[in-house]
């Protein structure tokens, strides 16, 4: 490896350090920056058709106009979308709607993560809709490889990697146009294939994997030893919150992506939470619950009664 990517690596590894170091001293507020936001932006990736993705859609904060957009989210049951959590926390259900096989649907309540996690790195959150517009509904099934056997992913690392082809679809910017703060942004549907594992980030974002901050599920467009290489797949990217990671041997949906660390040297692994734990189910529970009432009487907590 030459010393220019030698330099790279470790001014990236101080970055790192940097910000671990900075949040320690300056408590909770700042904590944030440990699992950073998604900037809705891709590299190199693949624009793609909704006709071949029927159950994606885009969380829209608007009842009367296209922008703006918030999020990705992805159509697992009727009149039930998942998203990344921290996604909806900051949205108005009355505000909010779904846009889906090109039509609009108004969201009829958030089911946020009844339990959450460390800054949502690990959250999904639901989206339930008002289904009387639509008389189909195309979904994509979650995943159900393998249930959760313990809280430190060791349960992840054993699954059958090697017999499953991942890809990443999502509304993405082009990168530094996200970086223009406007409403009217452009956001297309694109897809990119990637690589998941357990240790890419924990090898990547800290120093080579000495740390096991970061020991959570990844995806990235290429491994750790091609990125030390400096292979030009790596310079494919593609991070937008809610991105549906899916398995396209099974055609299921393995993931959502929650999480990332900002660095514009090169591009970094994105973290995804795995639908599959307890929680999730829990919370998926009731989101069939809200969708199936049919009570007239809507008042405060009314649907949180419900779960």
């Amino acid at each position: 490896m030459s010393i220019c990517v030698t330099v790279e690596m470790f001014m990236f590894h101080v970055y790192i350090l940097f910000t671990l170091v900075f949040i320690s001293v300056c408590g909770n507020k700042t904590i944030l920056q440990y699992f950073g936001s998604l900037d809705d932006y891709q590299v190199n990736a693949t624009e793609t058709s909704e006709s071949k993705y029927p159950w994606i859609a885009r969380v829209i904060h608007s009842r009367s106009s296209y922008v703006p957009h918030m999020c990705t989210a992805a159509c697992i049951d009727e009149a039930i979308f998942v998203t990344a959590a921290r996604c909806i926390y900051n949205l108005k259900v009355n505000y909010t709607r779904i846009l889906y096989n090109s039509k609009f649907y108004d969201a009829l309540a958030f089911v946020v993560p009844s339990v959450p996690t460390k800054q949502s790195y690990d959250d999904i959150g639901f989206i339930v809709v008002r289904s009387k517009n639509s008389k189909k509904w195309p979904v994509i099934k979650p995943f159900n490889g393998a249930n959760r056997t313990d809280k430190a992913f060791d349960w992840f690392k054993k699954l059958e990697h090697a017999s499953m082809k991942y890809k990443i679809v999502g509304y993405a910017m082009r990168k530094w146009l996200h970086r223009i703060s406007v409403p009217e942004r452009q956001y297309d549907l694109s897809e990119l294939d990637v690589i998941v594992s357990l240790d890419i980030c924990t090898k990547l974002l800290t120093n080579n994997g000495k740390d096991k901050i970061f020991r959570v599920p990844c995806y990235h467009s290429c491994t750790f030893q091609e990125f030390k290489k400096k292979n030009s797949k790596c310079q494919k990217y593609h991070g937008v919150e809610g991105g549906a990671l899916i398995d396209t041997t099974s055609n299921k949906l393995v993931g959502i992506a929650t999480w990332t660390i900002s660095y514009s040297k090169y591009e970094v692994p994105v973290g995804f939470s795995v639908l599959n734990s307890k929680n999730f189910f829990d919370d998926f529970r009731c989101a069939k619950r809200i969708r199936n009432d049919n009570g007239l009487l809507i008042v405060k907590g009314y649907y949180q009664s419900l779960c």
